[in-house]
């Protein structure tokens, strides 16, 4: 199934086709082009430093001549950042071309100038590249430890790793950590195909290198092909010499031994094409090896020059130099350690000074505020006296505006009471007068010598008639009385069962008459829609009757702006799933929603200066919410009018 899946894997990039070299040749032309007509220098270094890098794997003796040229042009121009790039491409094509020590040298030379410039993103550059001189050499788990510093510097600074994390899975697999070589090579692959970034012959030959080890010969087999692909208009590179060697290795591997000198031999002749050293190196021992039976004359041919390449690179000469340069370089680490070292004692040292300083400051201002610390204690209590005695009175008067507030709507619903109770007495006045000339007629046709038995009869009738709608209309007015005083009384707290329609009926018309009385001008129509089936329930009327007053009191107010035509308030209740629900609805001048976040805060009201007090609607939330766990709601819109929604 695992091989399976690499395979799909393998068709899925076999899309991308032979226009690598065709566009790497663009590329170099374009930069050619870059370097003749550029004005600064600073530009100059960069364009030579990516000519050196293009030059590498082709022509490494001209990447070396343009990486030269940058060193020394960043130089004369003080620009750090390019002399370092420069250096650590010079030093990469040196490793390719055998001077070990001379390419580890410019490494900490780069590295270096970017710790003393203080440039840490350009130093993950050289430390990539000492890990590939330790590569080269064999010592995996240095080479490893550089590649992973420099990795975590780009991923720091969010940089992209393609090219580092591309080596980690190169070392990985030389140290047979084969699962961890195939995650990291495949992350690079998705990595460039997702950044739409050229596809590098190296990461074809990673996963070759890695198949071979798992013994998936055929797809090793394939992944080699298709990274010579790339070089199949006949041009140069490392990475088609390391391919080759490669291929040559697997066919030995498989017995195929005529197509595995074929491969070496190729591979020897690329090498040498390229001055890659280490390619040279690889083809001429395993040709050496291949001919060893089948004939030592060739073999023995092959084993010099296989043993003057590996002089060369790993000869004593080289060694002395690569040992003397990473002493320097421990000697360097050494002495920077040392002055951190002596940095840090002295900051120690003046750390301490301040501390004491800081000490005795502290101290003499502890010293001088428990001085003061007497002074403002008292200072405090009288304060706090002041404050203590400033709460009490603004709580008095806080009760004082909210008995006020129920004054106020005491002395409204009086107003509407006194014309509302003018009704039942004008009657019972008119009834009285003319029972009394019912009396008196009933009186003198008595006395008549010759009674009139049927008038007696009517005159009776009539009396007895007025009687009744005097009674009628008396009990009338002792109603409304008895509501007034309801109202007007203490609250006792207590709950009794109550019809809300008969309430909001009676409320409705004793704020309409309250308002006609106290405005001449007043003029509004007032409407009805109550629920037939509505069931009583338990409230505190006098609390009811002081909500309902509010909210009519405040829908009538709305309305009473010349802008408004044909001003009305409706009073509705509905009883809908075990919830009663009153609605006051007016057609007035409405509210914003700036308005609308406030009305029920305490002391906040939209009416002039004396005719508000901001404690209705505040005191309307708390009895409907607190004081009978309903709800209270308001909807409105500007210019359209306002309902307010009481649910119990």
């Amino acid at each position: 199934m695992k091989t399976l899946s690499l395979t799909l894997f393998l068709v899925l990039i076999c899309s991308f086709g032979f226009t690598q070299t065709a566009q790497s040749r663009k590329i170099l032309d374009s930069l050619k082009h870059q370097l003749s007509v550029a004005k600064r220098d600073t530009n100059r270094v960069l364009i030579m430093v990516s000519l050196a890098e293009r030059f590498r794997e082709p022509k490494p003796d001209s990447s070396v001549v343009f990486g030269y040229q940058a060193i020394k042009l960043a130089r004369q121009i003080h620009f750090p950042k390019g002399e370092i790039r420069a250096l650590a491409f010079v030093g990469r094509t040196l490793i390719d071309l055998g001077n070990l020590p001379k390419s580890l040298q410019m490494q900490f030379e780069a590295l270096q100038i970017a710790e003393n410039n203080h440039l840490p993103i350009e130093a993950a550059l050289p430390l990539s590249h000492i890990g590939s001189v330790y590569a080269t050499l064999g010592n995996h788990p240095k080479a490893l430890n550089y590649y992973q510093q420099s990795k975590a510097i780009n991923e720091r600074n969010h940089q992209k790793a393609t090219g580092v994390k591309m080596n980690i899975g190169n070392v990985l697999e030389k140290m047979n950590q084969l699962d961890s070589a195939l995650y990291y090579t495949t992350e690079v692959y998705q990595e460039l195909l997702q950044s739409k970034d050229n596809i590098n012959p190296i990461i074809f030959r990673n996963f070759g290198n890695i198949h071979a080890k798992l013994g998936n010969n055929r797809l090793a087999m394939n992944y080699y092909k298709k990274s010579l692909q790339f070089y199949q208009d006949g041009s140069r590179g490392r990475t088609k010499a390391i391919v080759l060697n490669q291929i040559a290795k697997l066919f030995q591997k498989e017995k195929q031994l005529d197509s595995s000198i074929h491969y070496a031999q190729k591979a020897l002749t690329e090498s040498n094409l390229t001055s890659y050293k280490q390619g040279a190196l690889e083809a001429a021992s395993l040709l050496s090896e291949l001919y060893e039976t089948i004939d030592p004359k060739k073999s023995f041919q092959y084993f010099k020059i296989a043993a003057a390449a590996k002089d060369s690179l790993f000869g004593a000469s080289q060694t002395q130099a690569l040992q003397t340069i990473v002493v320097d370089e421990q000697v360097r680490q050494r002495e920077i350690e040392s002055q951190r070292l002596a940095y840090q004692n002295r900051l120690k040292q003046y750390l301490l000074l301040a501390g004491l300083s800081v000490f005795f400051i502290i101290a003499f201002i502890l010293y001088r505020n428990n001085q003061k610390e007497k002074k403002a204690k008292n200072l405090l209590q009288e304060q706090k006296d002041k404050v203590e005695s400033t709460l009490s009175q603004l709580k008095s008067t806080q009760a004082q505006l909210i008995q006020s507030e129920k004054l106020a709507s005491l002395g409204e619903l009086t107003a509407g009471i006194a014309h509302e109770i003018q009704n039942p007495l004008n009657f019972v006045n008119n009834f009285s007068e003319l029972s009394v000339d019912l009396a008196k007629e009933l009186k003198e046709e008595a006395e008549k010598p010759e009674i009139d038995k049927e008038l007696i009869i009517d005159l009776a009738t009539d009396l007895s008639q007025n009687q009744e709608k005097i009674n009628h209309h008396g009990k009338r007015a002792s109603s409304i009385v008895k509501g007034m005083l309801e109202h007007s009384r203490t609250n006792t707290g207590v709950k009794e069962l109550t019809d809300i329609n008969a309430l909001a009926d009676e409320y409705l018309r004793l704020a309409y008459h309250g308002l006609r009385a106290k405005y001449n001008s007043f003029n509004s129509d007032y409407q009805t829609d109550f629920d037939e089936n509505l069931p009583k329930i338990e409230v505190i009327s006098q609390d009811i009757g002081r909500v309902l007053l509010n909210l009519i009191n405040n829908a009538f107010y709305a309305v009473n702006f010349p802008t408004i035509t044909h001003p009305t308030v409706t009073i509705s209740t509905q009883h809908i799933d075990n919830q009663l629900i009153i609605k006051i609805q007016d057609n007035g001048i409405g509210m914003s929603e700036a308005t609308k976040a406030k009305i029920f805060q305490p002391f906040f009201t939209t009416k002039p200066t004396g005719q508000g007090t901001g404690l209705g609607l505040s005191l309307t939330y708390d009895i409907v919410t607190k004081g009978h766990g309903g709800t209270l709601e308001v909807e409105s819109t500007e210019g359209v009018g306002t309902t307010f929604i009481i649910t119990f």
